[in-house]
């Protein structure tokens, strides 16, 4: 079997993640801006005024959780509210408080049902009372009663990506299918890595080649997204046109796999990625947009030509460490979050036009169900506790390899995706969603 990551740097955790829901009185409360509160979506009312509050039967969103929003969902609220009686004269409203922002409801073809659209714009995260504001004798009510009233849950949102890297070797069906199963199973997107290698070398035969081509295409059309992972094997150099070299490397491998991408000049990688993206696209295969470098060892250098290349999201960066006998570039800590690089160092925040998505998140290759606690542990420790409002995004991203997923390496994977599910927002039970790095950097935006 050829050299998986074998070696990858351990992730210390001493955090302990509760498992209890915390009650809406502990979580954050939100303190909104004097401009939030200014800017009302509701318009003045100037209905005639009622005499008295016209009783509310029911009121309800239309979930639980929110997000704040971001240019990937810019998602608002919608509150239902069941009148005991004629309210048209009262000018209804819903009111979120902290805050007192007022949200004007319409009635539907139901006489005594109000709606209205609550726009989260601009709302900081935190627990919020929502009431129902009515016009009674020329002045705003806030209408009595627990039947009036509720809670809207406004988060931060929380992002897991599942990574997916092809080593540029062959890939047995079997673990394709477990990998498929996976995602399809637990309705998590990928992110699937394609390494273009398989067309430059005799090591990877035809048939294998295709299969692994027709694999990916199948995950595509059912919305994964498909990524770039290069590997300097000497052949896949030579193919560019480069020189290969045969050191540093971080296992003492012959073949150049273990060669990291920062050993070349920036133009030959230019030419690198410029030979593999007209593979992709001569088999059938989208531009990708992402990228990651082999053994996760990137700098500044291997950033602007990735950059240059028209990709907008990269995942090479890592936390501080060695890898193999080498010592990564990188100095970021374990729980480092999404960055635009500086172009001179990739270490630092500045203006390269790329989104760092450090791998945080945990490498699963060589775990079992049991063995993988500790990521997952440590994977937790990232995001607010179970039922809490985040009141910071984060982003956590992990990698698998959909050639080495074989039973004991798919219950690992599925044991820490499934740990996410008390914060999954598509169950409406938190803030976090699954998506692909490519949703993720338009996100981060």
């Amino acid at each position: 079997m050829t050299f998986k990551y074998l070696v990858w740097a351990c992730i210390s955790v001493t955090t302990v993640v509760a498992c209890t829901s915390s009650a809406p009185s502990n979580s954050p409360s939100p303190t909104a801006s004097a401009a939030a509160v200014a800017a009302s979506p509701a318009a003045t009312p100037t209905a005639s005024p009622v005499a008295s509050p016209v009783g509310v039967a029911k009121m309800a969103l239309d979930r639980l959780w929110y997000t704040v929003p971001d240019p990937l969902s810019r998602e608002g609220a919608t509150a239902t509210v069941d009148f005991s009686g004629d309210v048209a004269r009262a000018a209804p409203r819903v009111r979120l408080d902290p805050g007192a922002r007022d949200f004007a409801l319409v009635p539907t073809a139901t006489p005594t049902r109000w709606t209205a659209r609550v726009d989260l714009s601009g709302i900081p995260a935190g627990v919020y009372r929502v009431g129902v504001v009515e016009r009674v004798g020329g002045a705003d009510v806030l209408v009595d009663g627990d039947t009036a009233r509720t809670q809207l849950r406004l988060s931060q949102p929380e992002y897991v990506v599942w990574t997916l890297d092809f080593e540029g070797d062959a890939s047995s069906d079997e673990a394709m299918a477990n990998t498929a199963a996976i995602a399809d199973g637990l309705k998590v997107p990928m992110t699937v890595m394609w390494n273009p290698r398989v067309w430059t070398t005799t090591a990877v035969p035809a048939e294998r080649a295709d299969a692994m081509l027709a694999w990916t295409k199948a995950r595509a059309v059912k919305g994964d997204e498909v990524a770039l992972h290069l590997h300097m094997y000497l052949d896949l150099v030579r193919a560019a046109g480069v020189a290969p070299r045969s050191q540093p490397t971080w296992s003492g491998r012959l073949d150049g796999y273990d060669v990291p991408m920062t050993a070349y000049a920036e133009g030959d990688m230019a030419k690198m990625l410029d030979l593999s993206l007209r593979l992709m696209q001569e088999h059938g295969l989208a531009k990708p947009t992402s990228f990651r470098a082999g053994g996760l060892i990137a700098d500044a250098t291997v950033l602007r030509a990735v950059a240059a290349a028209g990709f907008t999201a990269d995942c090479s960066a890592t936390a501080a460490g060695t890898f193999g006998s080498l010592r990564l570039p990188w100095t970021l800590p374990a729980d480092a979050q999404p960055y635009a690089p500086a172009k001179e160092d990739a270490n630092t925040s500045g203006d390269l036009p790329l989104l760092e998505a450090p791998t945080n998140g945990g490498n699963t290759y060589g775990y079992t169900s049991a063995s993988i606690a500790p990521i997952v542990r440590a994977d937790l420790a990232m995001l607010a506790k179970p039922g809490e409002v985040a009141t910071t995004r984060k982003a956590i991203t992990i990698v698998s390899h959909p050639g080495t997923i074989d039973a004991a390496e798919r219950a690992a994977i599925e044991t820490l995706l499934h740990a996410f599910d008390p914060f999954r927002y598509d169950q409406d039970k938190g803030p976090l969603r699954f998506v692909t790095l490519q949703q993720l950097a338009r996100a981060w935006k």
